[in-house]
């Protein structure tokens, strides 16, 4: 799973204060500080049709996944982290926003469209406006808490947000399952207190079967911080990881584990149904999961099906916070793992926890000659997608 990182500005929840606002606004106008490459061929920003519409329009967000729409040949759904905007409409939602547009293997979607608010996410649409800025995909998740066990949320402080960690389609629907993550920000702390899914159905624009499968108010142990949801055999599995060796920025050593549930919803829906791979099986405690992945230094993980291209499963290790990544690939979820190539994205202009992150792969968009890759660009404060060969 990709975690995303604190972004060093203010931050808020809920009904934003126009100071506050105000703050958040100032941080975004920075996201042109250079021209977008032309749009198409990579290496190449992913682009909205607000950014677009007007000189003055920008957006600036965070961890961008990618989905091929059902029953929609060659378009997609993006599903982006807090994001940010200015132009003739400001402001900022934090948690999921979403946007649609083609998938045409190789290339880069310049022109995205946002998504309005679906139906059922418990969030109030803004008006209806030609150009629209981007809006909230999922609402804000209830209940999370500061260390002490106040609520998490504090003006220019503190905000609670679910954090998309992943999407596929389970087999046999024209829906999309979403996996998130709620998450307590708190400074430079993250609180990962819950993981959920939710069901997206793009025929209605609609969100159904919310569930909070696992919460803890101090927070999840990492087995069950899930993400990149992976339809296999009947099953669905999510991916988790962990660093248990740091060093500058970078990871040394970790673990990546597996956890599994029946592919449908009242299984994946019930806490009680999950199992986690051990060295030779499977058990329903958590904490005696096992790494699937020998060798692993994770910082973060994104694993998705590259079948269709010939190339099974794919997870992308992050290994830092300077761009370095290695691939590896298997069968089948439970593996064998085997390391397929390494690389670095070029990013520049980050400090501090503000560097190279949300490192994910996009099958609809990949070629047999080369994986499609987004990540975040400090220096751009935008996703970037590259053409890594493989």
């Amino acid at each position: 799973m990709v975690r995303r990182l604190p972004r060093p500005r203010a931050v808020v929840i809920g009904a934003v204060p126009a100071a506050v606002l105000a703050v958040a606004v100032a941080v975004a106008a920075g996201t042109s500080r250079t021209a977008p490459p032309p749009a198409g061929a990579p290496p190449a920003r992913v682009l909205s049709r607000y950014e677009t519409a007007a000189a003055g329009n920008a957006i600036d967000r965070d961890c961008g996944y990618s989905a091929p729409l059902p029953g929609r040949p060659g378009r997609s759904v993006w599903l982006f982290c807090d994001t940010v905007w200015t132009g003739a409409r400001r402001g900022l939602w934090l948690g999921a926003t979403a946007a649609t547009g083609p998938a045409v293997p190789g290339r880069v979607p310049a022109g995205l469209t946002e998504l309005p608010t679906p139906a059922g996410a418990g969030i109030a649409p803004p008006p209806p406006a030609r150009g629209a800025a981007p809006q909230g995909f999922l609402g804000t998740p209830p209940g999370l808490v500061l260390p002490g066990g106040a609520p998490c949320r504090v003006p220019g402080s503190a905000y609670s947000a679910s954090w998309v960690s992943g999407a596929a389609r389970p087999p046999g629907t024209a829906a999309l399952l979403v996996a998130y993550t709620d998450v307590c920000v708190h400074g430079t702390t993250i609180s990962t207190q819950g993981f959920g899914l939710v069901e997206y159905r793009p025929g209605e624009n609609a969100l159904a079967g919310r569930a909070r499968v696992f919460s803890l108010p101090a927070g999840l142990p990492f087995q069950q911080n899930l993400g990149s949801p992976v339809f296999s055999g009947g099953y669905l599995y999510l991916f988790a990881s962990v660093c248990d060796a740091h060093g500058p920025g970078a990871c040394s050593g970790g673990r990546v584990t597996l956890a599994r549930v029946r592919a449908d919803p009242g299984a994946w829906r019930d806490p009680a149904a999950y199992e986690y791979r051990t060295g030779g099986g499977w058990t329903r405690d958590a904490f005696q999961a096992a790494t699937v992945v020998a060798g692993a230094a994770p910082y973060a993980v994104h694993v998705a099906d590259y079948t269709a291209l010939g190339r099974g499963l794919v997870m992308v290790e992050q290994r830092g916070l300077d761009g370095r990544f290695r691939l590896w690939r298997a069968p089948a979820p439970e593996g064998p793992w085997r390391a397929a190539g390494d690389g670095i994205v070029p990013c520049s202009g980050g400090s501090g926890l503000d560097q190279c992150r949300a490192l994910i792969g996009h099958p609809a968009l990949s070629t047999r000659g080369a994986l499609m890759l987004s990540y975040y660009d400090p220096a751009a404060d935008h996703v970037t997608v590259r053409a890594v060969p493989w």
